[in-house]
């Protein structure tokens, strides 16, 4: 018999405006006191994003470039379904750079128990 994880939301939705600078570090917190371990990622637009997450104060996102490792992780263009990530505990910081504008929505989230 397979598992079946199921995510449970924890928090407001957050926007986050993409452009080919990286974005300031914003915060993502649950609400109420939930403990979140996953976040869902979702970008609807036309462009490449690359994402860096971290526990606190998330460093410059960078496109990765050829030969050049990166500490970021891209997400593919208009995706129809959020891309559900670890990340620290209770809350995280987040930075985003795009080959373009977009917009990328963060949403914190949690295991169902």
């Amino acid at each position: 018999m397979s598992n079946t994880s199921v995510y449970r939301i924890a928090g407001p939705t957050t926007a986050i405006s993409v452009t080919t600078s990286s974005s300031t570090a914003v915060t993502i917190t649950p609400a109420g006191n939930d403990q979140i371990n996953y976040a869902g990622l979702l970008n609807l637009g036309s462009n490449v994003v690359a994402v860096t997450i971290a526990p606190t104060s998330a460093p410059a996102a960078v496109l990765p470039v050829s030969g050049t490792p990166s500490n970021s992780f891209v997400l593919g263009v208009g995706m129809s379904v959020p891309m559900v990530v670890a990340v620290p505990p209770n809350s995280f910081s987040i930075t985003t750079i795009g080959s373009g504008t977009s917009t990328l929505y963060v949403t914190p989230m949690s295991d169902q128990s």
